[in-house]
């Protein structure tokens, strides 16, 4: 069996930058092999698990189970992202690095799970859903899960071993599923998501354990920490407010218009987050160590970053411009018929994402660049923007509530590409140039799907229809960028090849 220790473990020095530009993306391409296979058991498994409790469970049990996992979610920013980032991006990670970040996430795991377990019921008193309070207690276990893993999964990442993460998150996700999936046949109503989110956590951790040629120590070392910390509390700021504005927003769903709608909206966002993460949780855990080799050069840094948004935004628009035209036939065929009022949710939701791909580079060249606090200004004026929304419109109507999350992003746009351009000094043009054929591309395909469905095809089986409309929407996509851009057509074809391309 390999060391319990790391005393063995030499001091990392990143490696040198990529000789050029086409080192850069055939590098990217051969690690994003194991990233996407990583975000296929995070999103994708869990996506073909959402099918299943959407038969099982009503709307209120998933807005209840929306509001636990949302705060969850947020006590584990500070267990798992306090010392990642720092330890990814540290010149020198020593045994004391990693025993101390080990150490440290896990008291502050265990903290946070008392914290859950004493406080629990006055805070579904609050927000008028006492249901909420034991399913949050049980919950907050995979927080020290979640601590005992934290450095182990920083240390991985920092090397590009993405083989052994992608394996982690698999067995993870996969093992969780079929315990959710069978305890909600069994009728465990919202135990089974709660069983998935609990045993997600401690599957991943117990692979990750088992995998590490080297494992931490406890054991705490003041300067180390010290060290780490002066990084890692910005960061792992900047994580908490951006998970925070989804998080407050479902809440006061749940608060003022109750479980029921709660449970709607909770539905659209996890199909369509799951969806958008499979590429989008992949690609960003990769820029960060490819920004960060590049952290002397803003000139390398702006071609790597135009490079990405056009590749990234040519792939991920068909697919949710396609999703947002199709969304009610997709709702009706992949969750049933009683969740048909989720589709304009979800429909919305896919356009949104088209602001998203073009800023999924932005946070991890300010990591990379050593100013993770910069995007923290827009975050927080969202978060405000939506809390009050939620005071004064969004408690009516889940509709008026929709209107609120879609129209925070005019101000958070706005501020993230003029920081982006005082970080690398690459214009606004410039840095959404990228993204206008893939969007006009898209716009295109969309059109002539809607007009389709409208005027052809509306009598057909939902099933029938779909498959017209994706078949119909691909061919229309791929003929109008062609028409285009040719040269990025062949860009996208190239680094697909290199994709696959066999060897490390």
């Amino acid at each position: 069996m390999p060391g319990s220790g790391l005393s063995g473990i030499p001091a990392y020095v990143p490696a040198e930058p990529p000789a050029s530009q086409g080192a850069v993306r055939a590098t990217a391409a051969r690690s994003l092999r194991w990233t996407l296979l990583e975000s296929f058991g995070l999103s994708g498994l869990s996506f073909i698990a959402l099918i299943f409790f959407s038969r099982y469970l009503s709307a209120a049990e998933f807005g209840i189970a929306a509001v636990a996992i949302g705060i969850v979610q947020l006590l584990n920013v500070p267990v798992e992202m306090l010392f990642h980032d720092a330890l990814i991006r540290t010149r020198e990670a020593t045994a004391r690095h990693v025993n101390s970040a080990f150490s440290a996430s896990l008291l502050i795991g265990v903290l946070l799970t008392g914290a859950c377990w004493l406080l629990a019921d006055r805070f579904a008193t609050l927000i008028g859903q006492p249901e909420v309070g034991p399913v949050l207690r049980w919950m907050s276990l995979g927080l020290v899960a979640s601590g005992c893993g934290s450095a182990l999964v920083a240390l991985q990442r920092r090397h590009l071993q993405f083989r052994t993460l992608a394996l982690r998150s698999t067995i993870g996700r996969g093992g969780s599923a079929v315990i959710g999936i069978a305890l909600a046949v069994s009728g465990a109503g919202v135990w089974s998501l709660v069983a998935q989110q609990v045993s997600m956590t401690l599957l991943a951790t117990l692979v990750l354990w088992l995998m590490a040629p080297e494992r931490p120590r406890f054991g705490l070392s003041r300067p180390e920490l010290g060290e780490m910390t002066r990084f890692g509390v910005a960061a792992a700021f900047f994580n908490l407010a951006g998970l925070s504005t989804q998080r407050f927003f479902m809440i006061g769903v749940a608060a003022f218009l109750g479980a029921q709608a709660a449970g709607l909206l909770s539905l659209a966002f996890r199909a369509v987050d799951m969806l958008r993460d499979i590429v989008g949780s992949a690609v960003a855990q990769l820029a960060l160590p490819i920004f960060a080799s590049l952290q002397g050069s803003r000139a390398d840094i702006r071609r790597t970053f135009s490079a990405a948004v056009r590749l990234t935004t040519a792939l991920m628009y068909p697919l949710f411009a396609g999703l947002a035209v199709c969304s009610y036939e997709v709702v009706e065929i992949v969750f049933g018929a009683r969740w048909l009022g989720a589709a304009p949710f979800v429909a919305l939701l896919a356009l949104l994402t088209f602001q998203f791909f073009p800023r999924l580079f932005s946070v991890p060249i300010y990591n990379a660049t050593g100013h993770p606090l910069l995007p923290s200004i827009a975050l927080l004026l969202q978060i405000a923007y939506v809390v009050a929304g939620m005071l004064l419109v969004g408690r009516f109507s889940l509709e008026a509530a929709a209107a609120v999350w879609a129209s925070r992003l005019v101000l958070g746009l706005g501020i993230d590409l003029w920081l982006l351009r005082r970080v690398t000094g690459l214009s606004v043009a410039g840095q959404l140039a990228g993204a206008v054929h893939p969007a006009l591309a898209a716009a295109a395909m969309a059109a002539v799907v809607v007009g389709a469905k409208v005027y052809l095809l509306a009598a057909l089986d939902p099933a029938l229809r779909l498959a017209l409309m994706v078949g119909l929407g691909a061919v229309t996509y791929g003929v109008v960028l062609w028409l285009l851009n040719r040269d990025l057509v062949r860009e996208l074809l190239a680094f697909a090849r290199q994709t696959v391309k066999r060897g490390t």
